[in-house]
């Protein structure tokens, strides 16, 4: 597992950060992990979380 596939949460003012915790999410459906990329309006972030904490 790389350092980019480790992150889990990123500030959502970068416009980047959405696009690249898409494709890492999509690294870990890969491997047959259940994921869902989430905005917290809260903390401002976007985060990878286990899709079932999505309901």
């Amino acid at each position: 597992m790389t350092a980019a596939e480790m992150v889990r949460e990123l500030p959502a003012g970068d416009s980047r950060n959405l696009p690249m915790l898409d494709a890492i999410a999509d690294g870990l459906r890969a491997r047959g992990e259940d994921v869902e990329v989430v905005y917290n309006a809260r903390r401002d972030v976007f985060r990878i979380v286990p899709r079932e904490q999505v309901a």
